[in-house]
């Protein structure tokens, strides 16, 4: 059973779900960074792309949204003798659009949306244009499954469509037919309400973060939900009763429960696992890249057991890290050596049974010839450092920045392009440890560098973060000396 942690009554809304005392989960939303997956938008067309089989849709927010031919609802409710024609036929330059967001954007791409509307619900999601009945494959009844296939087909109209989902398995049909008209009526509202609106408009904001939850989790397994704001506190105690309390307490709602910390540690490169092993962590824009060592860990039998209970240990952590993280997109992981199919079989299993309580799909691809395991989980928002980090000023997000020893060496060369200078002295200014590179042992390097240019070379230090260095003033002697005297 799970307790959901909500922190709502400052600016940034944070939510937490627990589970035998361990964070599963992190949801956070900042107001400059506000979740935009789901929302529904009355867009303009700003540009058609044939050869992409694709356009770019003005949704307001700064970027353009990104939409393929295959998601536009005017090519889904086409005939099939019209599939093969090129996106220019469905849609054109200029035309007002009703989009959804199914994936956030990036510092360098817009969003990628979708013309096939979908509102989800706690046993069905409706879409305006789906023109399809789907059933769950949870259900394990075939009766059951028909039986819903038979409730979409008696109530849909023209081309609407419905997904089926496990909840509604041995439920009263009328409870779930209240749901669809809801969904239904929402979706109404949503037209009325465009033709009201110029694009580029918001119809529908999905992302209220209270909304999300009820939405996200289903109420049988939720234990306890814990909020600190008296007003939201009064809007879901009136739908769950029982289940929902109020936080009173002087301390931060995340302090008390100690998910500060499991905040702070979900930011590190470095986890740790019980046993002394750990994961290095390591995340790019293209891809991320997990590194398992046995570190402390030295087993009690042989050395294939070693590493195979490191293994077991790492893959499932490695699914919680993925989750909680909300890490996306390609994950590479460089798996201790395991010289045995057996045995990585027995790893990708462990690894599946705790993926199978994430939402986002995890797809695994199994391992290559170096003995590294591929998976994919789905991107639906931004991961965690991505909301809460941002790149270092220093290194540009590397990780890594230039050696003083390199510093010095370029130093070195733009001090020999001045060679043959009309003046008699140069001022550079640098970091502490260029200019040690840069005089050498006892100064013999400025020395000789100082005979080899035929001018004097004068080096005081700068604080900074970074090495660099800046070459301040170039005159004879005298000026540079009394600039330096000026400084001091």
């Amino acid at each position: 059973m799970k307790t959901i942690i909500i922190n709502v009554k400052t600016s940034e809304k944070r939510e937490a779900v627990v589970e035998d005392h361990k964070v599963l989960e992190l949801n956070i939303q900042q107001p400059t960074h506000k979740e935009i997956v789901g929302n529904v938008y009355k867009g303009r067309v700003i540009d058609v792309l044939p050869g992409m089989q694709a356009a770019f849709v003005d949704i307001g927010i700064g970027r353009n949204g990104y939409i393929g031919r295959e998601q536009l609802a005017s090519y889904h409710l086409s005939p099939q003798s019209e599939k093969d024609k090129s996106i220019a036929h469905f849609i054109r330059q200029g035309e007002e659009i009703i989009v959804q967001v199914t994936k956030e954007g990036t510092e360098r791409k817009g969003p990628k949306l979708t013309g096939l509307i979908e509102f989800p619900g706690t046993s069905l999601v409706y879409s305006p244009f789906g023109n399809y009945v789907a059933v769950s494959r949870k259900m394990k009844e075939e009766q059951e499954r028909e039986r819903w296939r038979n409730f979409g087909k008696t109530h849909l109209d023209n081309s609407e469509g419905l997904i089926i989902r496990t909840a509604c398995e041995n439920k009263d049909e009328s409870i779930i037919l209240n749901e669809l008209e809801f969904q239904r009526s929402r979706f109404n509202s949503l037209i009325e309400k465009q033709k009201q609106l110029k694009p580029p408009s918001l119809l529908f904001d999905a992302n209220n973060l209270v909304a999300k939850i009820l939405l996200d989790h289903q109420l049988e397994h939720i234990k306890e939900i814990v909020i600190d704001d008296a007003q939201e506190y009064k809007q879901i105690k009136a739908l769950l009763g029982e289940k929902v309390s109020f936080f009173r307490g002087k301390e931060n709602i995340f302090s008390s429960y100690g998910i500060e910390r499991e905040i702070e540690k979900a930011l590190k490169h470095i986890v740790w696992l019980d046993n002394g092993a750990y994961l290095l962590i390591e995340q790019t824009e293209a891809l991320t890249i997990i590194d398992v060592n046995t570190g402390k860990f030295q087993g009690k039998e042989n050395l294939r057991d070693t590493v195979f209970k490191t293994n077991i240990a790492a893959a499932k952590e490695i699914a919680s890290q993925l989750r909680l993280r909300d890490i996306s997109g390609i994950v590479l992981v460089d798996f201790i050596d395991m010289k045995h199919n057996d045995d990585r079989q027995k790893v990708i299993q462990a690894l599946r049974s705790v993926a199978k309580e994430d939402r986002n799909r995890i797809t695994i691809h199994g391992f290559t010839s170096l003995g590294i395991l591929e998976l994919t989980r789905k991107k639906t928002r931004q991961d965690l450092s991505g909301i809460l980090q941002t790149s270092c000023p220093t290194c540009s997000g590397t990780g890594r920045v230039d050696s003083a020893e390199t510093i010095a060496f370029k130093l070195e060369r733009e001090l020999w392009e001045h060679q043959g200078m009309d003046h008699d002295a140069i001022w550079v200014e640098t970091t502490a440890d260029v200019k040690q590179v840069l005089l050498g042992e006892n100064m013999n390097h400025k020395k000789r560098l100082e005979e080899a240019l035929s001018f004097r070379i004068y080096v005081t230090e700068i604080a900074s973060p970074r090495h660099n260095y800046l070459i301040r003033h170039t005159g004879s002697i005298d000026e540079v000396e009394g600039r330096l005297n000026n400084q001091s």
